[in-house]
């Protein structure tokens, strides 16, 4: 048994929200335990999305203050403060007939591929490819031109890079909408109160808002949404386990096939006359094999997996290392209590079978 403090040192969720966890229990796992098992992906990339649009809420007023157009005194109470909206929203028009006609950070904020130019999208397939979008990776720009520009063309690309205006958050905010937040859209929140749903379409539709503070209900709402039903699971499957589902049943298949060769090669040896002992211990490495994948089965553990190849199951058949420490001294640990067991019970047959006279029919 793990003692409560053992329980307590396991990450939390908003560890692996901050990408602060190592795998298995990370953000990646996390986003496929709940795609592939719990069926609720749209709940973090909700979340996922509200936390870039807060990333490009930062880069906006980091840029209005280099413009001059925020003071430190605006900023003393805080970016999302009702002073710093308050000033924003007096700039916004300014800002509107400043935007450029393209903006290299509105892009969509999903955690799939989004539309980019040919070379972009040949890199961003390699960088991104079976792994959720981080917020590194929603403000990169990966294109590489294929001659290099003069000098201060580039500086001056680099500057408009840096640079955010209001449409960026507006075109930002209308994705979460349109996305998450209206009835019938392809993501919708069915776990969202539809209060709270209809609350931040009348604040964008009416209000004109598109500051993060629209979102952070709903965001607040929804982390703890995942920390009571979601969370809970993923650390059964990751700290507790080794193993996909689809892995789980192949072992069934494998421990039941070994489990019925290992007792007719037993049964075989009864009635064809053979000794007692001798030979017939042979039937231990079919009925041990059968033991330990059926025990696999039950627990969604493969020790094997865990002492020798240090590996945990991310899809079938596609593995990462465990570096999380508080999870790799859980799973050594059933690893070896699991290892023992399944040992002992196929030695246990093995007994039972090998001592059994012998009756030649």
């Amino acid at each position: 048994m793990t003692s409560p403090s053992f329980h307590n040192e396991l990450p939390t969720l908003e560890q692996v929200l901050t990408r602060k966890t190592l795998p298995p229990v990370c953000l990646y796992n996390l986003y496929i335990i709940m795609r592939d098992r719990l069926h609720m992906e749209e709940v973090l990339d909700f979340y996922l999305d509200v936390q870039h649009h807060e990333l490009l809420w930062r880069r906006y007023v980091k840029t209005m203050r280099r413009s001059g157009y925020l003071t430190e005194e605006d900023l003393a109470d805080g970016i999302q403060s009702p002073r710093v909206l308050s000033r924003l929203s007096q700039v916004s028009s300014v800002d509107e007939k400043s935007r450029p006609t393209s903006s290299p950070l509105s892009s969509t904020t999903t955690l799939k591929k989004t539309l980019a130019p040919p070379g972009q999208l040949l890199q961003q397939q390699q960088q991104q490819q079976q792994k959720p979008r981080l917020e590194e990776d929603f403000l990169e720009d990966s294109f590489v031109p294929l001659e290099r520009p003069p000098l201060d063309q580039t500086r001056e690309r680099l500057h408009q890079k840096a640079m955010l205006n209001r449409q960026d958050l507006t075109d930002s905010a209308q994705r979460i909408l349109l996305k998450y937040l209206v009835p019938s859209a392809s993501k919708e929140l069915t776990q969202l109160p539809q209060e709270l749903k209809a609350n931040m379409r009348r604040q964008m539709e009416d209000g004109g808002r598109d500051d993060p503070l629209v979102f952070t209900d709903a965001k607040e709402y929804l982390f703890e949404y995942m920390r009571r039903s979601a969370f809970p699971k993923f650390l059964r499957l990751k700290v507790w386990g080794n193993l996909t589902l689809w892995q789980q049943m192949l072992r069934l298949v494998i421990g039941l096939i070994s489990l019925l060769a290992g007792l007719t090669v037993a049964f075989s040896l009864i009635f064809l006359g053979y000794p007692q002992w001798g030979v017939r211990f042979w039937i231990l490495l079919p009925l041990w094999i059968g033991v330990l994948n059926i025990s696999c089965f039950l627990t969604g553990l493969d020790p094997i997996w865990v002492l020798i190849f240090n590996v945990s199951e991310t899809t079938t058949f596609r593995f990462n290392k465990i570096r999380q420490s508080q999870v790799k001294r859980i799973l050594w640990s059933r690893s070896l209590w699991l290892l023992a067991i399944t040992i002992i019970i196929a030695i246990i047959l093995t007994i039972i079978f090998a001592g059994v006279p012998s009756k030649r029919l």
